[in-house]
């Protein structure tokens, strides 16, 4: 292996164990909802760095976005 392939795996090494954490995040959140007399969120229970970068993504679409979408649409269906 090549070190120009290795720095990818190495720069996404700690994506590995994300599921795993989701998966205990759950668990633990849902025995404390049922505990709980307040609204939690998973985030109460455990926070973890890639919910900070799930948050800054900007997610609104425009109307422009909604325009160019329905004219793409538009030759999509009228070409095939």
């Amino acid at each position: 292996m090549r070190m120009y392939e290795l720095e990818p795996l190495i720069s996404n090494l700690h994506k590995k164990d994300r599921n795993s954490w989701e998966q205990a995040r759950m668990i633990a959140y849902v025995i404390a909802q049922c505990n709980s007399t307040k609204k939690l969120k998973p985030t109460d229970i455990m926070q973890f760095t890639w919910d900070e970068e799930s948050s800054t993504n900007d997610t609104s679409i425009s109307n422009e976005d909604i325009k160019r979408l329905r004219e793409k649409a538009k030759q999509y269906t009228t070409h095939n």
